[in-house]
């Protein structure tokens, strides 16, 4: 029972690695200017993220001051 779980497994990997898999990414811009372009959109994709996780943490942070506030309180 162990062997033919391991070769079905193994089948399957060897399956799953055989195919030719290809990227569902849009075709790369082909100018420079359009290079940068993406690039600098893809920055400021990543600038909003980085903003909205840094507001998350600082409410985080001011919920934990509360919570040792009222902590000591008690």
């Amino acid at each position: 029972m162990k062997t033919l779980l391991s070769l079905t497994l193994s089948a399957v990997a060897l399956f799953a690695f055989a195919l030719d898999l290809h990227s569902q990414a849009p075709v790369a811009p082909a100018t420079p200017l359009q290079i940068l372009q993406a690039m600098k959109a893809k920055n400021q994709q990543l600038i909003e993220k980085q903003t909205q996780t840094l507001q998350k943490l600082d409410e985080l942070e001011k919920e934990a001051d509360q919570i040792k506030t009222l902590a000591k309180r008690t």
